[in-house]
């Protein structure tokens, strides 16, 4: 039997965690937590093959997450995919130079999510998939 890819997705939004539970679990397995502390929690003890997080929660944002996961050596590769309202520039350009995999912006068309999922997981490809 051929075991899933896990997805951790870390939005402080309930509601955009539901979404993305209903878009993945056929494919994945998902876990969704609200926080970027709950997330690394999770990162040091469970193997997880990608990860959604949001830039803008409380306490501890996404680009801070980000950081903290850079910093662990079993972790530098992890493939990221930035999801976000915020499609400034300045942030696509932020999140590039912090090694993340993909930007998504929210509403997230479930399609494109799945295609830059798969990309990251599938394909072998190297850089910034848009």
């Amino acid at each position: 039997m051929v075991m899933q890819k896990k997805i951790l997705a870390i939005d402080d939004s309930i509601i955009v965690l539901r979404q993305l539970q209903n878009i993945l679990e056929r494919y994945y397995e998902f876990k969704g937590v609200t926080s970027g502390l709950a997330g690394l929690k999770i990162l040091e003890s469970e193997k997880v093959d990608l990860v959604l997080l949001d830039l803008q929660m409380p306490v501890m944002d996404g680009f801070a997450t980000l950081t903290a996961i850079r910093q662990r050596e079993n972790l530098k590769e992890l493939p990221v995919i930035i999801l976000t309202v915020d499609s400034h520039k300045q942030r696509v350009v932020k999140g590039i130079m912090s090694g993340v995999a993909g930007y998504v912006v929210k509403p997230v068309d479930s399609d494109q999510l799945l295609d830059r999922i798969e990309k990251c997981l599938y394909a072998g490809e190297e850089g910034f998939l848009f």
